[in-house]
């Protein structure tokens, strides 16, 4: 029994004759007539001839369902295997922001260089207007960032991730690590970090830290920000915290392991915000992805779950 004689079976299942299936299948009736036969003699009577339209038995009807499913998956299996040919040979160019560089980058390149080893892989690091840029002039095929400031641009093709859960942080230490409640405005009193930030969530920063001080109207554009030290490199803000009094905000698993040790911890801020970035994977919209990058966008689900 082969793939190629249940191909057979199947067919003539399916077209109900001998003469019908031998010419769907491009083989000569007697040539059909020995696989099925060789086929049966290996299974059991698997076709009842006797009402003059070719039926499956019952053992035929059960070698029929399963005989579907291995046709299906030995198709999706070639599929595959051309699938990884094409990735191994092809390359990509993939951009990460600050936040998903600090958990996923590590992840999601040794995946790659792991599975593809011949894949041509260029990755960079950058804020989301850069690689918006770098992805509109076709030097990154995709990129992973903050989505939601590019949600309304009908040029581009964002897959969704689950969003990401950020917080402010400090040392152990630090003085407003004994508080129950800190709000916006107690952290001015340190310096704060963070990555350079889309413009809706400095807003929002803008719009809390003024009303914290009580004022009735909105801030203005030259209003100052919340953050003093900006820095893109995760693994820096980190070190900060831990070595200063700065508060940096940061995702909540670049500081996971230090917070579990009792090294840093995570304010309570109030009045409580969803501190949340939405994430997706950045693409160009009506341009068919590469074998490498459905690659890659799939290792990306695959460590974010």
């Amino acid at each position: 029994m082969g793939l190629r004689q249940l191909h057979h079976f199947v067919t003539l299942v399916e077209q109900g004759s001998f003469a019908r299936a031998a010419s769907a299948l491009h083989l000569s009736q007697p040539a059909l007539t020995r696989s099925i036969q060789a086929l049966e003699a290996d299974l059991g009577q698997l076709i009842d001839r006797s009402y003059g339209k070719v039926r499956p038995t019952a053992a035929g009807t059960l070698v029929l369902e399963r005989a579907r499913r291995m046709l299906r998956e030995g198709r999706e299996l070639r599929r595959d295997l051309q699938l990884l040919e094409d990735v191994e040979i092809g390359e990509i160019r993939a951009g990460f922001g600050p936040f998903a560089a600090s958990f996923l980058l590590d992840q999601v390149l040794e995946a790659l260089v792991r599975r593809y080893p011949r894949l041509r892989i260029d990755v960079e690091t950058a804020d989301t207007p850069a690689m918006l840029r770098a992805l509109e002039a076709e030097r990154l095929d995709v990129f992973v960032g903050e989505s939601r400031s590019l949600a309304a641009l009908p040029h581009l093709q964002i897959e969704r991730l689950p969003a990401l859960e950020t917080g402010f942080f400090v040392r152990c230490a630090h003085p407003l690590a004994q508080l129950h409640e800190v709000s916006l405005a107690a952290l001015t009193a340190y310096p704060v970090a963070g990555p350079r930030l889309p413009p809706h969530i400095r807003q929002f920063f803008g719009q809390a830290l003024h009303a914290d001080a009580g004022a009735d109207t909105a801030p203005g554009n030259d209003a100052p920000g919340l953050l003093t030290v900006t820095c893109n490199d995760m693994h820096a803000l980190r070190t900060l915290i831990m070595a200063t009094d700065a508060v940096a905000l940061v995702p909540a698993a670049t500081m996971a392991d230090a917070c579990a040790l009792g090294a840093a911890v995570a304010l309570p801020m109030r009045p409580p915000s969803e501190l949340r970035a939405q994430y997706g994977i950045v693409s160009l919209a009506g341009h068919s992805p590469s074998p490498a990058t459905r690659a890659f966008a799939a290792l990306v689900h695959e460590v974010m779950e």
